[in-house]
């Protein structure tokens, strides 16, 4: 397939809406390469306007032919499923939120190993420690070294006498 068919008001009309509102820039790409067929583009010229090759440029019109807009959003690929539950998930959020001698640990600080042991033991779900450091981040939690220091064991008046006296 080399030209979309001339495209009508309302078609050009959802393209630029689905390109106004998708967070997928590969959709955004996609839409393009119909509305710039749309105007006589080439495959060829679209390709290097849109940095893809001549091939995916062609495979888009041609589903966009077969199945119209809806063949221009990305599909779900195949491949092994996540082993990380939704409740596997809440479970490590839930856990690394508490002290772990507050749930019966040896250890007071964290780890991502000792977070993928617990957690391997409690839902039979063994994934690395590096994973567990993954879906930390995505929640915003890093686990750090614990910073020692005395400032607990300090006289708060007489720090603030001594700054004043310098």
């Amino acid at each position: 397939m080399n030209q979309v068919h001339p495209l009508t008001a309302d078609e050009v009309q959802e393209l630029h809406h689905l390109h106004r509102q998708t967070i997928d820039a590969n959709v955004r790409s996609r839409c393009d390469m119909i509305l710039w067929s749309n105007e006589g583009l080439s495959p060829p010229e679209i390709a290097q306007r849109v940095r893809f090759s001549h091939d995916t440029v062609s495979r888009y019109i041609a589903r966009y032919e077969a199945e119209g807009i809806s063949g221009l959003l990305t599909r779900s690929r195949s491949g092994r499923p996540h082993k990380v539950t939704a409740e596997y998930e809440a479970l490590l959020l839930d856990l690394v939120a508490q002290k772990p001698r507050e749930v019966g640990m040896p250890f007071s600080n964290w780890t991502t190993a000792n977070l993928a042991d617990e957690l391997a033991q409690r839902t039979g779900i063994e994934i690395s420690p590096r994973q567990v450091e993954n879906y930390l981040k995505c929640h915003d939690w890093r686990l750090r070294r614990p910073v020692h220091t005395v400032k607990h064991k300090q006289d708060a008046a007489l720090v603030d006498e001594k700054k004043s006296d310098s």
